[in-house]
């Protein structure tokens, strides 16, 4: 099931399930609202039959949901281990983070009036917590997600060090361009391939396979870190390839996940 928010009017949104070639609408305002609704959620997402409009060519300008907090892990793949020189951790490095503004998967970014060195930036798999989880052992993890998003952390460059530590600069968020409900894809969002493009030139390029830490055991070690609570968002890290690339104004930014779809960003002169 795709999920994702669409507006009805200028000051009214919907939560709406995306049925081939139109929107159905749900009786929540947003898919957040919707996860929070209760355990069954996904079911009565599911049987809901009630108006369809129709698919519009842009859907995206929205985030699927907002979440309240964000458990942002560190590095993660072994190609950004490689580019920061560092070893691979024994454990999660794990951060909770709340970011500034969350956008939608086509959007226009001004460059911060700080980000004198450009943007930071990198594709990640997003993982959306269904439930209330604390204390959550990884074999039961899995029963806690209640979809997948492709997501990035866009944040002022400074000290390279701290990038990807939980001390690094509060991002920006975008996030989109659906919610993917586990139904729809394998066993813990194993084997998609992350891709990004900076004006039109491949520079990341992974699977989700090759995380060290798995979604599993990401969530779970969350939900030891802090209490999760419906509609949070945990990110699994980027793979290599962004730091020689920073975003400055003009920049056109395309990620991608498989089975996911992808975000556009325009950065532009603050």
């Amino acid at each position: 099931m795709r999920l994702t928010t669409i507006r009805i009017t200028p000051d009214r949104t919907t939560a709406a399930r995306i049925d081939k070639k139109h929107f159905t609408p749900l009786p929540h305002p947003d898919v957040g609202a919707l996860i929070a609704s209760g355990t069954d959620w996904a079911r009565r997402a599911a049987a809901h039959a009630g108006e369809r409009l129709p698919l519009p060519s842009a859907t995206t300008e929205m985030p699927p949901l907002t979440p309240g907090r964000v458990v942002r892990a560190g590095p993660n793949y072994p190609t950004r281990l490689k580019e920061l020189d560092r070893q691979r951790p024994a454990a999660p490095s794990l951060s909770v983070v709340r970011p500034h503004t969350v956008a939608g998967a086509r959007t226009t970014v001004p460059l911060p009036a700080a980000s004198s060195q450009g943007m930071g930036w990198g594709v990640e798999l997003g993982v959306a917590v269904s439930r209330r989880a604390h204390h959550v052992p990884a074999a039961e993890a899995l029963r806690h997600v209640a979809g997948y998003v492709v997501v990035t952390h866009l944040y002022a460059l400074g000290d390279p060090a701290k990038q990807d530590g939980p001390d690094g600069p509060r991002p920006l968020l975008l996030l989109g361009p659906d919610l993917v409900t586990p139904d729809h894809l394998p066993i813990g969002g194993r084997g998609l391939t992350l891709t990004a493009t900076l004006d039109g030139r491949p520079v990341q390029k992974a699977s989700t396979s090759d995380l060290h830490f798995d979604v599993a055991t990401l969530l779970a070690r969350a939900s030891d870190l802090t209490p999760l609570e419906p509609g949070d968002l945990i990110t699994t890290g980027t793979p290599g390839g962004t730091l020689a690339h920073p975003l400055g104004p003009g920049r056109n930014l395309h990620l991608a996940i498989k089975g996911l779809g992808d975000i556009d960003c325009l950065v532009t002169d603050a």
